[in-house]
């Protein structure tokens, strides 16, 4: 019985990851590169855009979620050892270039240059600041691999 519960939890796992996983690793390195893109949009045209980024943290969080919870599906992050530092590293970059395009869109809301100044220093203090706690947080806290430590 054993031996079945494992491979139906292999088979669940590599569907999972075929169906799904494979779409949000590849979305979670081009939907910021997209931010950025409707960032300069906001910037160009002068007026607030669609902020899409809300909805990809949500979709990633959803399925990410899923991939952690189920057991049967975690054990694509033991097979493949570089997905879990992957995604907790690239997840946040999707949610601070979210808040980004927020605080651009805000500024951008009325028609004011002033405003529209005042609202892209702020979105770059923002990035500045935000990618600068990551990286206090990821040197103090390694990333761990949901395996085990990669030197064991």
């Amino acid at each position: 019985m054993g031996k079945l519960k494992n491979v139906l939890g292999n088979t669940a796992a590599v569907i999972y990851f075929l169906a799904v996983m494979w779409w949000i690793l590849l979305m979670l390195i081009f939907v910021p590169i997209g931010l950025f893109f409707d960032i300069n949009t906001i910037r160009e045209s002068g007026f607030s855009t669609l902020n899409i980024g809300t909805a990809f943290i949500g979709i990633f969080g959803l399925f990410i979620g899923l991939s952690l919870l189920i057991p049967a599906f975690r054990k694509m992050y033991y097979k493949l050892p570089w997905m879990f530092p992957f995604v907790k590293i690239l997840y946040p970059n999707v949610i601070i270039m979210s808040i980004a395009t927020m605080l651009l869109n805000y500024g951008y809301e009325v028609q004011n240059p002033s405003r529209h100044s005042l609202f892209f220093i702020i979105m770059i203090c923002q990035l500045i600041v935000s990618r600068a706690l990551m990286c206090i947080y990821f040197s103090r806290k390694k990333v761990q691999y949901i395996g085990g430590d990669i030197n064991e």
